[in-house]
This record gives structure tokens, sequence and C-alpha cells, in this order.
């Protein structure tokens, strides 16, 4: 059993960072995110220690949650850290509420954290949490991604912006840090939501104490988890070392890789390569479930020739070459470019889609950046520019273009004769260590 969490603690499980980095905090107001806030203001007296702030998101569905953003704001003072309160910008529907108040409540703080140079997100997670969710995704049929719960580290890409997610308090568990809140003389606010059978992680919070009983409680459970990662992490390697050696990165941001190699892969490399490509190309929170990879390896096998669609992944598949790459269909709507000026700790700058990397934007500031779509590929061959064959045309329509409103102006991955464009530089996102990124999750 973990020690009681102390302010060293934390900032040993949010390194590296020097004294000029900024970290958020997200604290409710509930006990485990009250523990995480009195651990932050301890950690401020630490030499070399980073900056907090804090950021509270109101979801707009409950009368209440004003005067408790207050109530932590009053508490953030007394700290000297500065607080933030977030206000819901779209009213959530009744059904899967949880999982819409999470995302825009990532959504809004991500924003937030890319505005404000946050190195990273903080939250409150802990054991029991961890244990809810890998028993959530125990009932769902997860395969070892699923099991291997949530990681201490995970970027989660954003509508808004890519978001590093830190949880350094995963080894403790939620009693421990309400404890730390009461002994820092913080209050605790209940959300009653905490208590309501009607959604799936409730419900699994009531049967943990019958688990226990059996041997299988919170700590079994993220034990489990960890062991889950450590055999994750070792099939990882030899993937992502298969990938070095076999894969191409094309500059429209397809991946190809040799069909017979392919086809020489173990089910479970196969499995775990595809998963995590969903969850890349799909932009998704978490790898798609083993039975929809299945179902797209199945295809591959029965047939030669052909193409599938999954969660924003677009597999093209030929004789010699199975070929990866982004949905057309999958495609976010145009964005101005004046937005995308994110400041990131990674390998670049600013990004469109999460695959193409942009720089000396200032001479296009005020047009758009968004997918060709099947109109824009039609223009751009009736202006005579000609499509790298080797990468399959249905992979065209989801390259980046420029427009002013509904107008194309040019495709980037072409040279451009428009001054305005001279100097706005567009390349795919691919970087020493890319496939390590995607295969272990932190690219998704």
């Amino acid at each position: 059993m973990p020690h009681k969490p102390t302010a060293s603690a934390l900032l040993e499980n949010l390194r590296p960072f020097d004294s000029d980095s900024h970290f958020a905090l997200a604290v409710s107001g509930g006990g485990d995110s009250m523990g995480l806030l009195a651990l932050a203001a301890q950690a401020r007296s630490i030499k070399g220690a980073p900056h907090f702030s804090v950021l509270t998101v109101n979801h707009g569905s409950r009368k209440a949650a004003v005067a408790e953003a207050a109530q932590v704001a009053a508490q953030c003072e007394k700290f000297n850290l500065p607080h933030v309160a977030l206000m819901a910008d779209t009213n959530l529907r009744k059904s899967d509420f949880q999982q819409q108040a999470r995302n825009m409540r990532y959504r809004l703080m991500s924003a937030w954290c890319a505005e404000h140079g946050a190195r990273g997100l903080v939250v409150a997670h802990h054991r029991d949490d961890q244990a809810e969710t890998v028993l959530m995704r125990m009932a769902r049929g997860s395969g070892m991604s699923g099991l291997s719960g949530m990681a201490p580290r995970q970027l989660l890409y954003t509508e808004t912006a890519p978001l590093l997610l830190l949880r350094p308090l995963l080894k403790y568990g939620g009693a421990e840090l309400k404890a730390l809140a009461y002994e820092a003389g913080l209050p605790v606010i209940d959300d009653p939501s905490n208590y309501d059978p009607k959604f799936e992680r409730v419900r699994w919070r009531r049967l943990l104490p019958l688990l226990q009983a059996e041997g299988l409680g919170a700590a079994r459970l993220a034990e489990i988890a960890a062991e889950m990662r450590l055999l994750q992490a070792a099939l990882d390697e030899k993937l992502t070392a298969w990938l070095d050696h076999h894969a191409s990165w094309h500059d429209y941001g397809v991946l190809s890789l040799p069909r017979t190699d392919f086809d020489a892969l173990p089910l479970s490399h196969k499995q775990r390569f595809i998963g995590r490509f969903v969850q890349y190309f799909g932009q998704h929170a978490h790898p798609v479930k083993r039975r929809k990879a299945d179902r797209l390896l199945r295809q591959i096998e029965e047939t030669p020739h052909g193409g599938a669609s999954a969660g924003g992944l677009h597999l093209r598949w030929r004789k010699r070459h199975v070929f990866l790459g982004r949905e057309a269909a999958a495609c976010p709507e145009p964005v101005a470019i004046s937005d995308m000026t994110l400041n990131l700790d990674g390998p670049f700058d600013s990004h469109f889609d999460r695959r193409f990397a942009l720089s000396d934007a200032n001479g296009a500031k005020h047009f758009q950046l968004g997918a060709l779509g099947p109109h824009g590929v039609a223009e751009m061959r009736a202006r005579g520019f000609s499509f790298d064959k080797a990468v399959p045309a249905a992979y065209y329509a989801a390259l980046p273009g420029i427009f002013d409103g509904d107008k194309l102006l040019h495709c980037p991955l072409f040279s451009s004769s428009a001054e305005s464009l001279a100097d706005f530089k567009l390349h795919s996102v691919y970087y020493r260590g890319f496939y390590r990124d995607i295969i272990a999750g932190r690219q998704g």
C-alpha cells in the first residue's frame, strides 16, 4: 500500500518541469480534487516548483454550481493560487450526460491551457477511479488496452487543442485525498450525481465493496491495470520496432505497409496496430474495440483488393501494400488559420487535424484551412496539379486546402505562386518516435 500522498510525490509525478513551468489543476470542489489542491498549495513552497492555476468548470446543469465554483475560488485565494471558472457553452443532453460533460470539460480546459501556456492539465483521478474504469472496460469486452486502465500521462485530443492529461495520484485512494483536504481545512463539496445509479460508474462503485470481500477490491484492480500496462509496453516495443523497419510515412499523411509483412504479423500485434491507428486517425480518447479491429482484419484477409473505414480511419489494401490514412468524410470543417497558433510541448507548434504541422502562416492568417473534399480534388486537377499516384486516390480528399470562405485558394502541399501564400508552410507531422507515440497511446 503506498504511503500518504505528499507534495514532493506530486511534483515527482509531474516531471519534467522547471520553476517557470505552468500547470493547470482541474478542481471541482469534491474531496479528491480538493486534496489535489492542498498538495499543490504545499508544493509551491518547495524549491524549483512550477506554477499552478486552478480551473473549475460549471456544466450549467445544477444551480449550486456557481456557488461551488466561488467556494473553490475562495480557497485558492487563501493559497495565492489563480482560479478561473469556465462556463458551459452548450446545453448537455440528458442521455449520455456524463460523457458529454467530460468532453465539454476537457474541451474548455484544453482551450484555456493552450491559450495560457500550461504544459498540461493535472487531474485528481485516483485508485478507486482506476478500479471502476477497469471494471467498466472489462464488462465491455475490452482487450489489453482497456484493462490497462487510465494512463498516468495521456495526450488527449479535443475539438479545440491537444491536451496533456496528467494523473499523478493513481496510486492513492479517494479517501486519502479527501483526508488531505480536511487536514488542510478545506471544505468539500458532495456532488449528488456521484450517488445516482443511472450512471454506470456509480453502479460499479456500489459493487466494489462486494468485490473487495472476494479479494477483488480497488487495490487489486489497480494492480491488474499496472500489470496490463507492463505487458502492453512489451508488446508496444515489438510493434514499434516492426513499424520502424517496415512502415513508410507519405507526405500526404498516409501510412504504407508491405502486404506480405503485414499478413505475417501475429494476430495480437495486428489487433493492437489497427486499434491504435483508428484511435490516432479518428482522434478518439481510446483504441477501437477488439471486435471492430477483428472485422477490419478479416476484410483484409479475405479480399486481395479493397477498402474500409472505421471511426475516422480509412484502410485501403492492394496485392502488395496496405495503406492507412484519414477518412475524408470524417475530416473537420475548415478552421480559421488565425486560431491555429497553439503553443504545445511537442514536435510541432501548430497542427491541422493532427496530421500536418503549420509554420510561417502569417501571410494566410485571414484564410481558413480544411480538407479538400471531392470538389477540391477535382478543382486542383482542373488547375493542372497532379496527385502522387503512389497513394490511393481515396486519400486525396482528406488533404488540406486553404480556403477563403467557400473558395478554394490552394493545396499547401503543392508549391504556390500566390504571393500571400508564399510563406505558408505545412508538412506531415511524422517525426522520430512517431510510431512509438501512436502505439503507446501518447498521440491519442
